[in-house]
Parts: C-alpha cells; structure tokens; sequence
C-alpha cells in the first residue's frame, strides 16, 4: 500500500497516542498547516463543533483518509 503525504485541509487519523493531549487513537483532524517534510498542525474538533484542540503531529503519527470524490446519490 502506498503512503501517502498528507496535504492541507486533508482529513487525517492518530494511529499513535500524542502524549498529554485529550485525544485517542482513531480521532479524526483537519491538517491546518503543514510543517516542513515530516509534520503538520491538526485541528481536532468536539461533538458540538468548538475546536477541542490544535496539536503539532508527526506524519508518522497520521493516516490520510481517502482523498478520492466519490458520488454520493
């Protein structure tokens, strides 16, 4: 499987624990800015939509989700 380098506004996953955040592995983000070839800033979003926090991430720590447009109805 191919890997891929997440890009702005890409929707990514934790795949490894952050340390102190209040986040878990499986939580879902929002790449905000990307820092250099190997980290970026995610935003991770509460159930009610406020921002629950802005964290620098490893890419090792990340997986892209499917970039891909898929026809819905």
């Amino acid at each position: 499987m191919a890997t891929k380098i997440p890009q702005l506004f890409d929707l990514v996953v934790v795949t490894q624990p952050l340390g102190t955040q209040p986040l878990e592995v499986g939580d879902v983000g929002t790449i905000v800015e990307l820092l250099g070839n190997d980290a970026a800033e995610v935003e991770f979003l509460a159930p009610d939509g406020h921002t629950l926090c802005v964290v620098t991430c490893p890419f090792t720590h990340l997986l892209v989700l499917n970039r891909q447009r898929t026809r819905v109805a």
